[in-house]
């Protein structure tokens, strides 16, 4: 895409992809709102639709139409926002007991879809039918998926469910069904939102980084992919342990362990990045089931949605907005030295650990005061 359209600076691109992460931010607050009222099932539908047609209609702009891909990205995103609040809320409400499974096991497909879309660009995009019939393929298999989940499953509506108690080992003994704690949900997205950074900037960034800064002697598409390859494993594992502790301990432990993947990912030793990616890919994956189990165990059916919607449209709207200042640091240092990732991911890393330790001794402060 980047040769078909005449772009050449990393941040050219970035901040322009950037779009979709704001428009999906924005269709995540939406759809919890709406999913209150309306039907999960036509919500997913409706935006799995959308996504679907949109992506199609990619494999038909000219390259002088950059803008109108832009657009279209914009609905892309517009459409998969409805995911997270309606599928989340539908998944966890037919699993209330046991929502870290429910999730971990849901999340198995989103790690397989990360796992092969690199390989699905890099090889059947990029050498076989190129990028154009590759978005006309994706669009007609997330149509036929579509209908596919319109026949076979079965609604659920969290509104004609009576609120239900949560497990003790999972919630605050001062929380009751229904009620959140507003500021530790709000404290809670200052990490959330740095770690989206990480995630989508590392997807930005990473075909670059590979081809002028890490001599790994490896393919883009591994790199990336194992972003989510360990979550095959981890995150149904993750899930059960967030059933059987507290959740909110899990993400903690999830987002420092990703942090200091990202971290190390700016050493000078390839052993040492193979290492950070390993540890990147299993803190990314596991803190996904772990941060969405705890919003889970904190909310009732009937404000889950809500709380999905506004927590992950603050963390996927600011975090995929900033991550697209990620080529802006890689074109300060130029594309072709290994400075600028470095930077970026020392960086990144770092806020993302004590952002993290800042909310632990926050959360520590408050209590000592609700003790006295």
């Amino acid at each position: 895409m980047k040769d078909y359209f005449g772009l050449e600076n990393v941040g050219d691109i970035t901040t322009r992809v950037t779009i979709i992460y704001v428009s999906y931010a924005v269709a995540n607050f939406f759809s919890g709102v709406f999913a209150k009222r309306f039907s999960l099932k036509l919500i997913l539908f409706f935006g799995m639709l959308l996504m679907s047609i949109a992506t199609m209609l990619n494999a038909f702009i000219p390259a002088d139409s950059f803008n109108t891909t832009v657009f279209l990205i914009l609905l892309m995103g517009l459409g998969g926002g409805t995911y997270h609040p309606a599928a989340n809320t539908l998944i966890t409400s037919c699993y209330e007991g046991k929502p870290g499974h429910a999730i971990g096991m849901l999340s198995i497909g989103a790690a397989a879809g990360f796992i092969i879309a690199p390989f699905v660009g890099e090889h059947i995009g990029l050498e076989w039918i190129g990028f154009k019939n590759l978005f006309l393929l994706s669009g007609a298999v997330g149509l036929i998926f579509n209908i596919l989940f319109v026949i076979f499953v079965k609604d659920h509506k969290p509104l004609d469910t009576e609120a239900v108690s949560i497990p003790v080992n999972n919630s605050n003994p001062q929380l009751q069904a229904g009620k959140v704690l507003i500021i530790g949900i709000v404290l809670m997205c200052i990490p959330v939102t740095i770690r989206e950074v990480i995630i989508w900037s590392y997807y930005e960034i990473t075909p670059f980084w590979v081809k002028f800064g890490f001599s790994g002697g490896i393919a883009i598409g591994i790199v990336q992919a194992m972003q989510y390859m360990p979550g095959i494993i981890v995150q149904p594992l993750t899930g059960k342990l967030c059933d059987k502790t507290r959740a909110l301990y899990v993400v903690i432990a999830t987002f420092i362990l990703m942090g200091t993947g990202t971290a190390l990912l700016s050493s000078s030793s390839s052993v040492v990045i193979w290492i950070a990616i390993i540890l990147f890919g299993i803190g990314a994956s596991s803190s996904t089931v772990a941060s969405e189990t705890y919003m889970a165990t904190i909310t009732s059916q009937k404000n889950r949605s809500l709380v999905y919607g506004v927590c992950l449209s603050v963390g996927l709207g600011l975090g995929g907005f900033l991550a697209g200042f990620s080529g802006k640091v890689v074109d300060l240092y130029g594309k072709e030295s290994v400075t600028g990732y470095r930077v970026w991911f020392i960086a990144t890393g770092v806020m993302l650990i004590l952002s993290t330790l800042a909310y632990i001794a926050i959360r520590q402060l408050k209590n000592k005061k609700s003790d006295g």
